[in-house]
C-alpha cells in the first residue's frame, strides 16, 4: 500500500523529530528523522546567492564557496530533498537531454560526442565525489541494460546501439537473446539487450543531504524552508525577497529545475517559459526474499531500461526491493499542479508489467509509491546559461537525467561566476539561449498533441507483446 504523505509537520522550524515530507518519496522516508536549517527571516548581503537545494544548487554552491568567490548563501524553498533530487531513481548515468538518439538527430554528431564526454566526465566526477569525501548514499556499479522485451523491438534498440558506436561510446555491447537471458536464469521474455557498464546507482535523498554537509563545511550558509518571492535586478546586483526578508547578492543562481516557472518578479518572468514540469511517477516493491532473487536471477543487480518508449525504468534497492519509474500512468505528465494526489494507478500498471517480465514474482506487492516532477525542455537538452547578463545563471531542463550532470555543472557554474574560460565553459550548453516553449494556448494544444501521439506510438508498440492487456489507460 502506499504510503501516505506526512506534511503535517510545522515549518520553518529546526530539529525536527519525525521526518518531514515522509510520504513525499521512499528515498525520504527512507532516510528517517532530519533536521532542517532554519529558515531566513531577517534582510542579508552576499555575493553569491543560490536557489533551489537539490543537486545542482548545492554543487555550485559547494563548487563556488571552495573556489573562494566570496560569502555564499544558499536557499531552499522547502527541505533538503524535496525536489527531484530527493524522489528521483538514483541513477548515475552519462545520459544527456531526452534521449541520445534525439540529440544527434537535432544537434549532430560532433554535439552528440561532446555532450557524452560531458555526460562521461560527470559520472566520474560524482563517482569522484562520493569516494573522496566519504559519501554513504548507497553507491555501487552494477551498470545498466537496455532490453528489448519483443521481437519487433530489437531493430529499434540496435538502432540506438548503431548510434552509441557512431559517437564513440565504448562502454557498451551488443547482447542477443542467449546472451541476456543467460543473465536472468534463462527467462526468454529478454529478446535483446544493450549493455552499458557505465551506470551507478545510488540513494538520491543521501546523496543530495551529504552534499548540503559538504557545502556548509566549505561555509556555504543554508536556508530551507526559505523561497523567494520576487527577483529582479538591482544596481550592482540581484535583490531576492523571501517570505522572511530579503537578499542583495551580487550574484545569483537559479537552480530550481521543474518549479521554475513559479517565480516572481522581473527575472522570473524571464525564465517561465525556458522549461515545462513533467510528472514522473515512482513505486519500490516489498522486501525480495532471497528465494525470489534466485527464482529471477538478477545477479548483477544492474539497472534495467525497456526500449518501449518512456515506460519501464528499474532497479534492484540497496535493501533488496525492485524500484521502478514510469511516465505514461496515473495521469497527464505535462502538469503545472506542482504536488498533485498521487494515485496507486500508474503503479499498480507497472507492477502488472514486473509481472510479465518475471513471473516467478507473481506474488510480489508493492510497499510505497510516490511522484515528483522533473524538467522538459522544448529544445530537448538541459540549459546552462547567463540570463539577460553575468548577474543571473539558470539551470535547469535535465530530463530526468541530472543526478550526474548535476554534480558537474557545479563546478562548470563556479568557472562561470568567477568569468573564467575553462574547458568546462566550452561546452556548447554554456551560455546558450533556451529555446522557449509556445504561449497559451498554443503550449497546451502542442503538448496535449504530443502526449496522444506518445499514447498511440505505445499502444502500438504494445499490442501483441507479453504487457498486452495490462497498459491501463493507454487504452483510455
Amino acid at each position: 500500500m502506499a504510503a501516505a504523505a506526512d506534511d503535517s509537520t510545522p515549518r520553518g522550524s529546526g530539529g525536527r523529530s519525525s521526518p518531514p515530507h515522509a510520504g513525499k518519496s521512499f528515498w525520504i522516508r527512507d532516510f528517517g528523522d532530519y533536521s532542517s536549517n532554519p529558515d531566513l527571516n531577517t534582510d542579508i548581503q552576499c555575493d553569491i546567492l543560490v536557489i533551489g537545494g537539490g543537486i545542482a544548487g548545492l554543487s555550485s554552491a559547494w563548487h563556488a564557496a571552495k573556489s573562494g568567490l566570496g560569502k555564499v548563501v544558499l536557499i531552499e524553498s522547502e527541505i533538503i530533498g524535496f525536489g527531484a533530487s530527493g524522489r528521483a531513481a538514483g541513477w548515475i548515468m552519462p545520459q544527456f537531454g531526452m534521449d541520445q538518439l534525439s540529440i544527434r538527430k537535432t544537434y549532430g554528431v560532433e554535439r552528440s560526442r561532446a555532450a557524452f564526454a560531458y555526460c562521461r566526465r560527470a559520472t566520474a566526477y560524482t563517482r569522484e565525489i562520493i569516494e573522496q569525501n566519504g559519501i554513504e548514499s548507497d553507491y555501487r556499479v552494477p551498470g545498466l541494460m537496455r532490453v528489448a522485451f519483443d521481437d519487433r523491438w530489437v531493430d529499434d534498440l540496435h538502432d540506438l546501439y548503431s548510434t552509441y558506436q557512431d559517437i564513440g561510446v565504448d562502454t557498451v555491447s551488443w547482447l542477443t537473446a542467449p546472451d541476456v537471458q543467460a543473465h536472468y536464469n534463462g527467462n526468454s521474455n529478454f529478446k535483446a539487450a544493450i549493455s552499458d557498464t557505465d551506470l551507478g546507482l545510488l540513494n538520491p535523498c543521501k546523496q543530495v543531504r551529504a552534499l548540503k554537509r559538504l557545502a556548509e563545511a566549505a561555509g556555504v550558509t543554508v536556508y530551507e524552508n526559505t523561497s523567494a518571492t520576487h527577483i529582479e535586478r538591482r544596481p550592482g546586483g540581484v535583490r531576492v525577497m523571501t517570505p522572511g526578508g530579503s537578499i542583495q547578492a551580487s550574484k545569483v543562481v537559479i537552480a530550481t529545475n521543474a518549479f521554475t516557472h513559479q517565480l516572481q518578479g522581473p527575472v522570473g518572468r524571464e525564465l517561465a517559459s525556458y522549461q515545462a514540469p513533467v510528472f514522473a511517477r515512482g513505486a519500490v516493491t516489498e522486501r525480495l526474499s532471497d528465494k525470489q532473487w534466485a527464482e529471477i536471477g538478477w545477479k548483477q543487480g544492474n539497472a534495467i531500461e525497456s526500449s518501449l518508449d518512456l515506460f519501464h525504468y528499474m532497479a534492484p534497492t540497496a535493501d533488496q526491493r525492485i524500484q521502478f519509474y514510469f511516465i505514461y500512468y496515473g495521469g497527464h505528465p505535462v502538469c503545472n499542479e506542482m504536488e498533485p494526489a498521487v494515485s496507486a494507478k500508474g503503479a499498480d500498471v507497472s507492477l502488472a508489467h514486473l509481472k510479465r517480465i518475471f513471473p516467478a514474482l507473481r506474488d510480489v506487492r508493492l510497499e510505497h509509491n510516490w511522484g515528483g516532477h522533473m524538467s522538459a525542455t522544448r529544445d530537448m537538452v538541459p540549459h546552462l546559461t547567463s540570463i539577460g547578463d553575468q548577474r543571473v545563471i539558470y539551470i535547469g531542463g535535465c530530463w530526468g537525467h541530472g543526478l550526474a550532470i548535476n554534480h558537474l555543472h557545479g563546478q562548470t557554474v563556479a568557472d562561470m561566476l568567477a568569468e573564467r574560460s575553462t574547458d568546462l565553459t566550452d561546452f556548447w550548453i554554456v551560455d546558450r539561449k533556451p529555446k522557449s516553449w509556445p504561449v497559451w494556448p498554443l503550449d497546451f494544444i502542442g503538448k496535449q498533441l504530443a502526449w496522444s501521439l506518445l499514447k498511440r506510438k505505445v499502444r502500438k508498440q504494445i499490442r501483441g507483446s507479453i504487457f498486452e492487456g495490462c497498459d491501463g489507460e493507454l487504452q483510455e
